[in-house]
Parts: C-alpha cells; structure tokens; sequence
C-alpha cells in the first residue's frame, strides 16, 4: 500500500565516482534525534570485456578499490536507452580487472555497464592508496611463478589519475563528485550514460528522505539501486521512517497498492517500452505517495531527469497519465 505523507599514486586509475559533499546537520525525524553526514558519492563505472562459462571478466579491479565479495550492478544498453539486469559478486580481482562469480539469475553479456559506489569518506588519499595497492599486490604477486606485465600501463594510468582526482573530490560541491572508472570509459562514454545517472540520481534523492515506492520501479531496480544507493543514503531512509507510537502502532497506509499501480499503467499504456513502463509507474506511486499542486508540471521535471527526456514533449502521454493518476486516486 501507498503511505501517507512520508515527506598519489603514481600509478593511476580509471573509477567513476559520484560524491556528496561533506557536511553534517541535526534532524529530528519521527522524535528521533540523529546527526546526519552527507559525504560526496563517487561512481565506479566499468564494462563486461567477455563471459567465460557464465562468468563475467570485468575492466575494474583493485585499482579501482574494488575487492573480492563486493556487489556490483549490470546495466545494458539497449538501443538509446538503459535496462537494469541485476547484481554480480566478485570473485576474484587483478590490477584493473576482476572476474564476477557466476550467477543462476544474471546473465551478463559482453558490452554491458558494471557499476557500484563508493563515498568520499571510504577512500584514502592518494598516497596512501599507492602504498596499500602497492603492498596488496606484493602479496598477491609473491606466490605467483612469474611476474605479468599485462596492461602494466593502464595500473600506472589509473594509480596516477587517482592521485590528481582525490584533491577535487575534497573540494566538489555536490552529490556525485566524482568517477572511478575503467578503461572501456574513455572517449566520451561518461556523456552516453547521462540520462542513466541522471535517472539513478532522482530515484536515490526519493529513497533518501524517506519514500518508500522503489518497489514500484520493478524488482531489476530494486536490486541494483542496493548497490547504487550508498550507505549514507540508505541510513537516511530508514531514519525516515514512520516511528511506532506507545502502542506499537505504526502510522496508517492506504491506497492502491504497488501491485494496483503497475496493472493500471501497464493496461492504460501498453504500447510503451517496458523501461518506460517501469519509469512511469514508479513516478505515479512516488506522485501518489507524496502529492503535488502542479502534477504536469511536476511530470516535466521528473521526465526531464530521467533517461527519457523525450517525454517531456509527449502531450498524449500527459493525458494518459493524467487519466491514470485520476483513477488511482479514486481508490485512496
């Protein structure tokens, strides 16, 4: 059910890295009283070089901070637009590659995007870093019968261009300050996820005070907005929540429910793109959830930050919306 009102590396490295910048207020939230650090988000971005058997070999490794068990989400291109596939753990790891274990539910192809986050107060500066990545592959390398020079000069790379980021993610003024990423991002590929991140971006800030519809996106989403939310974000959506009064009561849901949304926007609107579907029915339950004066415009916006900006100039898609959204408050 829909609640109510929950309103130096010499050596460098290639990492996409989204931040926040630091700063730390009080909220009292529900009569709970808790110190809030907003840390600047850093994005790993990466592709799938090729599968072997299921397993997926994978243009990040050590020097992107990643390390073996860690999640990772698959995201694939499709055309002009992006479908979440689900979630990988790694399984082993080299200098600027790592390998996924096998998954029974994910099945990743070559050309798909690997990403996960890492927060600003997670990483060392860049000397500091040099020196553990220095030490962890001396360790790695001293039972090993030889010594690979295998792209030797995309580890110094990356080592290198870590240690010249770390000084301006410190300084960023934002939420996403910066990107670790593989050596497949280069030449512009950051520009061609835009509409990506920008979507990613709106639904963590919905998540992050407190909304409760992600399941409304669809279960591909949910499972890698895990990955993507970051811990910070996280721990602000459950301090968000309703708190249970003296008689362990908590506050009263009504309205359709996650199920009711996506029967109606799928039968109103069936001719649509399925990643558009899910767009539309996660915005309806987020606009059910939390209602505005202005739905059209409010529509425009949320379009305007999503991977599909083209809606915003869709006047039939407004009207069925709108419809939609009518109907379903009918129920409330």
């Amino acid at each position: 059910m829909i609640p109510r009102n929950l309103n130096s590396l010499r050596f460098g490295c290639h990492v996409a890295i989204c931040t926040v910048f630091l700063t730390s207020s009080t909220h009292t939230i529900a009569q709970r009283e808790i110190e809030v650090v907003r840390p600047g988000l850093i994005y790993g971005l990466g592709h799938v070089e090729r599968v072997s058997r299921g397993s997926a070999l994978i243009d990040l490794g050590d020097v992107h901070t990643l390390k073996v068990d860690e999640r990772v989400a698959v995201i694939r291109p499709v055309k002009n637009y992006f479908v979440p596939i689900g979630v990988l753990r790694i399984e082993q790891t080299g200098p600027t590659t790592c390998r996924a274990r096998r998954s029974n539910v994910v099945k990743p192809l070559p050309g798909d995007i690997i990403m996960f986050t890492r927060e600003f107060w997670q990483l060392k500066t860049g000397p500091h870093f040099r020196d553990e990545y220095l030490k962890q592959q001396i360790i790695k390398t001293s039972a090993a019968l030889g010594y690979s020079t295998f792209r030797r000069g995309d580890t110094v790379a990356a080592l290198m261009r870590y240690q010249l980021n770390h000084p301006k993610w410190e300084r960023a003024d934002g939420h996403v300050i910066g990107y670790l990423e593989g050596a497949s991002f280069g030449d512009g590929q950051r520009k061609f996820i835009e509409g990506l991140l920008k979507q990613i971006g709106m639904i963590r800030e919905y998540h992050r005070v407190g909304g409760r519809t992600l399941p409304a996106a669809g279960e591909h989403w949910v499972n890698v907005m895990t990955v993507l939310l970051g811990p910070t974000v996280t721990a602000q959506h459950e301090a968000a929540q309703p708190v249970s009064d003296d008689e362990g009561l908590l506050e009263e849901e009504y309205g359709p429910s996650v199920r009711d949304i996506r029967r109606v926007v799928r039968e109103r609107l069936f001719d649509r793109l399925d990643e558009e579907l899910d767009l539309i029915t996660y915005l309806v339950a987020t606009l059910l959830e939390n209602p505005v004066g202005n739905e059209h415009l409010w529509f425009i916006q949320q379009f305007g930050q999503s991977q599909f900006p083209a809606l915003v100039r869709d006047d039939a898609i407004f009207e069925r919306i709108r419809v939609i959204v009518r109907d379903l408050q009918g129920d409330l």
